[in-house]
């Protein structure tokens, strides 16, 4: 399986995924409550109040339609029908008020209920009006009650239109008409509320139930979705195997193990961060087997030091003294010693020679450790360009000085500097004697670095194969023939006390450059 992209773009298309297929759970979740909780807030605010206010609203008419059908012609006075229908009349009126009351409490009403709303609020109004029209026929009963009156009755159940002649002409029957009217649009109301509540619960158990099986079916799509995605990363992380093991390998001591830099955008950073981070070890573990190296070296060359340095000083003083006595037997005897002395200088110049490796070897085994101050390096490396000036300019070198202004102080000892960069000085005006004549620049400049300034000595001379670059600061590595290979790496262990860094960039046939780095004092950026 490949996918375009980086390895994080494709994580983050995997989680994406994720999140909408959660988001689409929790957002059916929300909406289904919502809808549950909505229906449960009509029934509770609407419907059962409702439904209760119309069942009291038509027991009461059902109550004062039983009055003026059953009760009011057989009161003994006009005075306690009154009061008996106002009574009446007034709970009748408060339970309609009750309706219209609970039916405006009713807000955000869902469209799927607005209907029954709608019909329940019409039905009301009907009622309302209805009961407005009685107000004048109970002001004629009550202005005169037929008490005592007789009149035809039905035999259970609400009045019948067919009353006696005289009732239905008169206004009690006129009266008992219209309240039957009234109480069968009650009941219809109280049927149609009691229908509304049944319907809505059924509806509420019905949604609970589709929630229930969302949930179901879309925690399994989760699941699935989950899954799948656990096993996508998983093959998109696969790459990051190799760099494992290519750790361990590293690990065990193999540091020139590399990696392919391949795969997804980060894992290519990666792959290309663990490649230099191995690059950096082998050349750390090179550095500390340099040290070591230079210590054991240093070691030994102050003891073979110490034993050849006092015989080559008795040879060197026997010889002069075998001249002196060569030249007084050749002035009183006239004998030709010619020969003989020239062996005496031959053995005197090997002398000399011998002497001047072991002090080399012995600064190089008592090099101590730099004290450190804070030094202009301009006027330094032209104190000492002036030195070598005249050395280079007769075998054929011309030395450039170029001096970057307003570089800060270096942090140096300057004796030693001053020994290391004569060094590089030398092997450079060499480098160019290989080829004829030429030429040896030497500027400062600021640090790649923050927090340094650097010297580069460069020269025209035939280059370093790349082979070699990686050696010749090692002890006792050289390319000139007779040399003792111990003034790169003399240079190399100086810069290194100074806590800066030596290397060399060069191509075969076009010159070297080694690159001082030294830090500035306080590690003020440059």
């Amino acid at each position: 399986m490949r996918f375009p992209g980086s390895l994080s773009a494709r994580i983050i298309a995997g989680f994406a995924v994720l999140i909408v297929t959660f988001g689409g759970i929790s957002l059916t979740a929300v909406l289904t409550t919502t809808n549950l909780n909505s229906t449960i807030r009509v029934i509770q605010l609407g419907y059962i109040p409702l439904s209760i206010e119309s069942r009291n609203l038509s027991e009461k008419q059902q109550g004062l339609l039983s009055y003026l059908r059953d009760e009011l012609t057989g009161e003994p006075t006009a005075r306690k029908v009154e009061m008996k229908v106002r009574r009446l009349r007034d709970l009748r009126d408060k339970y309609v008020s009750n309706l219209e009351k609970a039916l405006d409490e009713v807000s955000d009403i869902p469209p799927v209920h607005a209907r029954d709303f709608a019909r329940t609020s019409q039905e009301i109004s009907d009622i309302r009006h209805l009961v407005a029209g009685t107000g004048p026929l109970y002001a004629q009963v009550l202005a005169a009650p037929p008490l005592g009156a007789s009149a035809t009755r039905p035999s259970g159940g609400l009045p019948t239109e067919a009353l006696g002649s005289v009732a239905a002409d008169s206004p009690l029957g006129k009266l008992q008409r219209m309240e039957s009217r009234i109480a069968r649009k009650t009941q219809t109301l109280e049927g149609r509320q009691r229908a509304d509540v049944q319907d809505t619960a059924r509806s509420l158990e019905f949604g609970s139930r589709k929630m229930r099986l969302l949930t179901i079916m879309w925690g399994a799509i989760a699941l699935v979705v989950g899954l799948l995605i656990t096993i996508w990363a998983t093959v998109n992380l696969r790459p990051l195997r190799r760099l494992g093991d290519a750790a361990r390998e590293i690990a065990r001591g193999d540091y020139g193990q590399r990696i392919d830099e391949r795969g997804p955008r980060e894992v290519a950073d990666l792959a290309r961060e663990f490649n230099t981070m191995g690059s950096a070890i082998q050349e750390r573990e090179r550095e500390l087997v340099r040290t070591e190296r230079l210590a054991a070296v240093g070691k030994m060359a102050a003891m073979i030091t110490h034993e050849v340095r006092n015989p080559l000083s008795s040879i060197g003083l026997n010889t002069e003294l075998l001249e002196e006595e060569l030249a007084e037997l050749s002035d009183a005897n006239g004998a030709t010693t010619g020969e003989a002395r020239a062996l005496c200088q031959s053995i005197q110049s090997e002398v000399d020679r011998l002497t001047a490796i072991t002090e080399e070897y012995l600064y190089f085994a008592r090099l101590p450790k730099p004290k450190l101050q804070e030094e202009a390096l301009g006027p330094m490396v032209k104190s000492l360009i002036d030195f070598e000036r005249e050395p280079m300019s007769t075998r054929g070198v011309t030395l450039e000085v170029d001096l970057a202004a307003e570089l800060p102080p270096v942090m140096v000892d300057e004796g030693q500097l001053r020994q290391a960069l004569l060094n590089l000085l030398r092997n450079a005006g060499e480098a160019v004697g290989e080829v004829g004549s030429g030429r040896v620049r030497v500027y400062t400049r600021r640090g790649e670095q923050p927090g340094t300034a650097e010297v580069v000595v460069q020269d025209d001379g035939p280059g370093i194969v790349e082979e070699l670059a990686a050696k010749i600061f090692d002890p006792f590595f050289s390319t000139k023939e007779g040399g003792t290979g111990l003034g790169l790496a003399l240079t190399h262990q100086i810069v290194r006390d100074h806590g800066g860094s030596i290397r060399v960039e060069s191509r075969p046939g076009h010159g070297a450059a080694f690159i001082v780095a030294l830090p500035v004092a306080g590690g003020a950026p440059v």
